[in-house]
């Protein structure tokens, strides 16, 4: 139980993690064009 709590919280970092860096490359891509 300990274990599916831990990756679970790993894998919504991940996702929060990868949807900021989505966010910020399309907002460079943005004022870049």
């Amino acid at each position: 139980m300990m274990n599916t709590l831990q990756n679970m919280k790993y894998w919504s970092w991940m996702g929060a993690f990868s949807i900021s860096v989505l966010f910020w490359a399309q907002l460079i891509w943005l004022a870049l064009n």
